[in-house]
Parts: C-alpha cells; structure tokens; sequence
C-alpha cells in the first residue's frame, strides 16, 4: 500500500478516524496519507439557518478558506507526530463538494485506501463526513475503510468475510485488499449467511472452490441462519471477536445488497467493528 487517503471535518469521529489511520500506518507499507478538508460546506453552510439570504463576500470566503488551511496545517503537524518518521503526510484544501473533492483526489493522486469515521445515525453523527459514508463507499473507486467513533486501532488477526455461496466466486475479490500481504494476513472467518426461506450448506464443490479461492490463508467456514441479516453477522462478530469485517462487491455480500437506508441502519448497529468495503 503506497498511499492513504483520509477526509477530515474536525469533528470527534474524524479525529479518531484520523488515530486509527496514524496507528494503523505502523503496520503497513505506506509511503503518504492525504489528508483532505473539502471547505463547500463551511462557505455557504453557515447561510442556510438564516432567514434573511446574505451574499458572502470575497473576504468571507478567503478567510473560511484560511481558517481551514490553519486547522487542517496543524492537525498535519499532530498527525506526523504519531506516525512513522518515514511516512509522508500531505494535506489538501478542496471548494468542491465533499465526495466531488474525494474523487477528484483519487483521480489525481492514485490513493489504494480511503479511510472515513462513522459516528452510525447520520441524525447523532458529529461529522459531515460520518453523514455521507453510505455516499463515499457507494461511488468510490477504491476500497473505504469505515472506522466507528469508538473504535481504536487494533492489529487485525481475525476477519469476518461475510458472503453467500451462491457467489462464493467472490471471494477472488480478497486480492484486491490494499497492501494485504503487509498489513492484512489473519485468519478469516467465511460466514455463509442465509434466511430462514434459503440455508445454504458447505457442499464439496464449495470446498474445492474455498480451498482455491483462500489457498493463501488460514481460514474457517461457518454457515448460520438469521432472520436479520446485519445483527446476525454483527453477533457473530462479537462473539468470535474479530477486528474487522470485510465487505465483499456484489449483491449476495454485505452491504451491497442493502437499501441507503439499509446501510445506514446497518453503520448504526456497528459500533465495533471497523468495515473494509472492498472494489
């Protein structure tokens, strides 16, 4: 993994998006994180309370710019202190659109990773950027990494790949995990879910496939019921104790097959887990 992406809104879900992004870049092959600040919304939010429409002068808009440069310059400076000496931190100031900015960044400066804090409720979630995460994971190019607002950084020995056998192919989708041979190499645990109209069983042509498509790491397969599927793979997280539940592409994966307002209620639920939502 060369190069991280981390959106920043200097709230407290940002901020420890930010400290898993410092801890984790310890165990990775990083060379620079990108931290952005898009500034759209601070120039005209401030005008949409009021009932009397005022025009922001050029003044206004310089010095909300050079309040978010001052802020963004000095959270770089906190951050290089928590980092690896080697690894290069550079910041960026955007006037376009939260996710118009992110793209345009990802476009121009090749980043393998966005990783982006979630506080759940976008209605309870301190962070502009928390509030736009189902956005951010849906149209980005690259892998998110979606952090809680109380998750801190742990080495990742144990992740949950939930899926469903009808498309276990999917799993050759695991290759795709930003700096993997570095950063990520646990044990996985392959959860087929299904509801109580569909249980769907490890067979042998299951098997033979599971053993190609994960011949490069330690893993076990489960297969459960649940009515719900996001508190059932959810429980089974917590109880198995994992760091981090991995998001396969594709309708039958976690995630993708849900509604905007699935997703968000699914962030809701996950207060624990960190999501890589890989592409």
């Amino acid at each position: 993994m060369k190069t991280i992406l981390v959106p920043v809104d200097f709230s407290e879900t940002s901020a420890n998006a930010l400290k898993y992004a410092a801890d984790f870049s310890k165990d990775i092959d990083a060379d620079r994180i990108i931290l952005l600040k898009s500034v759209y919304l601070s120039m005209y939010a401030q005008l949409m309370p009021s009932a009397d429409f005022v025009q922001l002068s050029a003044n206004d808009i310089d010095a909300a710019r050079q309040k978010a440069q001052d802020q963004l310059r000095e959270i770089g400076s906190q951050f290089v202190d928590k980092c690896n000496r080697a690894l290069k931190v550079e910041t960026a100031i955007s006037e376009l659109p939260l996710l118009r900015s992110i793209h345009q960044v990802v476009e121009e400066q090749k980043p393998d990773l966005i990783i982006v804090g979630s506080g759940g409720s976008s209605f309870l979630d301190d962070s502009y950027i928390g509030g736009q995460v189902v956005a951010i994971s849906k149209t980005s190019a690259i892998p998110v990494l979606i952090i809680p607002s109380k998750v801190k950084y742990k080495k990742v020995e144990k992740a949950l790949v939930p899926c469903d056998f009808a498309a276990i192919a999917r799993l050759d989708m695991l290759k795709n995990i930003p700096g993997s041979k570095k950063w990520i190499h646990p044990q996985l645990l392959v959860l087929n879910v299904a509801t109580h109209q569909k249980h769907l069983t490890e067979n042998d042509n299951h098997t033979t496939a599971l053993k190609e498509l994960l011949q490069h790491y330690e893993y076990k397969v489960y297969c459960s019921e649940y009515d719900n599927t996001v508190k059932g793979i959810l429980d089974f997280a917590q109880k198995h104790a994992v760091q981090l539940i991995i998001a396969l592409p594709g309708k039958y994966s976690f995630f993708y097959s849900f509604t905007h307002k699935s997703i968000t209620d699914a962030l809701a639920l996950n207060a624990l887990h960190p999501v890589l939502i890989l592409k």
